[in-house]
């Protein structure tokens, strides 16, 4: 024991006789005993002139004018933000992420790769100082986590970060640093499982192996040079085999595919006739494998008649309307990628993936040509589009962008994509049309006006598909819409 008395507010002891609290809680209650209330918002405080509390007293006097500079940047009256910017101009300035590329290294410590340096000029020059900063900030903690970590470690670390990952990825396959992702892949591998996840449990198996056939028959002729088969139409073999075994299995039981008749599949084909042809082609095709692999016996499918391929019956637009159009596009006050759609669209026969596809090295200046994804040579363009194309570079210079393509659009300014197959769509909706109108009004021209092996050739397309656009086949669609041809 100490023999002091004990505070009446804490258990420390008093050492003065004439206290009965310790010095720091004496201190409080004496302070505490100085408060008043505040004439302005009633709050127990202490009081300075005017008996007003500190907030108070803040409020009542007078503002300070603001310390403003004359930015340097644009000129304006603005406060200061650092290097005499104002904090607009400093945020965009494009010096900004090469001097936090070099603090970050430095405040880091350790040794910055040797690619550094280059990562924080490709991101400067695809993003706004702001997001060229993001990504170097989030590569620098990943670097700062896993000093040694490989450009394709760091591609996986930040997988979540969808921004930082496809800057990343894109710098180093450009590098040749890492190898290019397989989203692509991915995203068809999901899409197949979906399918094969609905195939009921007694039919699944076949499918399963059909579709293991499918792809290795797709590498091989990818190996040999050949044109391999897209996801969309292996999905489609697949949709069509899981509609098949769903609608079978709800009539009855089954426990394979052998115990499937020609009749059968007439019924099912019978429910959506005017898919006969797909139908029955992908079908043929199943079976025909099922029965090599000993999966039947007998082929159901090989009695079944192809449909009839379907005459052209789509919009065409009149030489009026075509006129008006091309005063549209040919004005220069149209947006610049509206002009060039429509143009190459109606006067060239472009599809929406070959305009979209164009890139600035597809473009001739001393011929005036363009290079079309698909055609066999050089497409020789006429004033009218050749303006449109002049008006797309000078946009896209105004752009700042790297982007090879030469319609980019506010998503990939900062990537190397094309853009998206709505976006000429929506492009030409002023106009009143779409780019398959204009495609296929241009086609529709030329099949009648030329042989159909000759426009085929021109434009690189198989002579059986142009053969639809003749105009008997259009005259017969237009006098018996609802017969079909034997």
């Amino acid at each position: 024991m100490s023999g002091y008395r004990t505070c009446v507010d804490c258990p420390a002891p008093v050492k003065f006789a004439h206290r009965d609290r310790c010095h720091t809680c004496h201190r409080r209650a004496e302070r505490a005993g100085h408060k008043r209330c505040c004439e302005r918002c009633a709050r127990l405080a202490h009081l300075g002139p005017d008996n007003l509390c500190a907030p108070c007293l803040r409020l009542a006097a007078p503002r300070k004018a603001p310390k403003t500079i004359r930015c340097a940047g644009c000129g304006l009256q603005r406060r200061n933000a650092g290097g005499g910017l104002c904090n607009r101009c400093k945020l965009a300035d494009p010096d900004r992420p090469f001097r936090y590329a070099g603090a970050l290294a430095q405040r880091t410590g350790a040794i910055p790769p040797s690619w550094w340096d280059e990562l924080a000029a490709f991101a400067a020059a695809r993003h706004h100082p702001g997001g060229a900063i993001s990504v170097l900030r989030a590569t620098g903690r990943l670097l700062v986590a896993e000093p040694s970590a490989s450009p394709q470690r760091l591609l996986e670390c930040c997988a979540r970060d969808r921004p930082t990952n496809r800057a990343l990825g894109a710098f180093f396959t450009t590098r040749g640093l890492a190898l290019p992702g397989d989203d692509e892949q991915r995203r068809g591998a999901t899409r197949r499982r979906r399918y094969l996840d609905d195939l009921p449990a007694t039919l699944a198996p076949a499918v399963n192996d059909f579709c293991r056939y499918v792809l290795d028959e797709r590498e091989r002729a990818r190996r040999t040079g050949r044109r391999p088969l897209a996801d969309s139409t292996v999905e489609t073999k697949l949709r069509v085999l899981r509609d098949l075994a769903v609608h079978l299995s709800a009539s009855r039981p089954l426990t394979g595919w052998a115990e499937i008749t020609t009749a059968d599949l007439e019924d099912w084909i019978s429910v959506t006739p005017h898919r006969r042809h797909q139908l029955t082609y992908v079908l043929r095709g199943f079976f025909a494998w099922a029965k090599r692999s000993k999966l039947v016996l007998i082929d159901p499918a090989r009695p079944l008649r192809l449909g009839a391929q379907r005459a052209f019956n789509g919009t065409v637009i009149g030489l009026g309307a075509q006129r008006a159009l091309v005063r549209r596009w040919t004005s220069p006050t149209t947006h610049p990628h509206e002009r060039l759609t429509g143009l190459l669209a109606l006067l060239h026969a472009a599809s929406n993936a070959q305009i979209r596809a164009v890139t600035v090295a597809d473009i001739d200046p001393a011929e005036r040509t363009l290079r079309l994804a698909g055609r066999p040579f050089p497409t020789p363009l006429d004033p009218a589009s050749w303006d449109g194309v002049q008006a797309c570079l000078r946009l896209h210079e105004d752009l700042h962008t790297l982007n090879p393509h030469l319609i980019v659009t506010g998503v990939t300014r900062t990537r190397d994509a094309a853009a998206d197959s709505s976006y000429l769509s929506r492009k030409l909706e002023a106009s009143g049309t779409t780019p398959a109108t204009c495609r296929q009004t241009r086609l529709a021209h030329l099949v009648t006006s030329l042989d159909p092996k000759l426009a085929a050739a021109a434009l690189g397309m198989n002579g059986g598909g142009l053969v639809r656009y003749l105009d008997d086949n259009i005259a017969q669609d237009r006098l018996h819409p609802g017969t079909r041809r034997a």
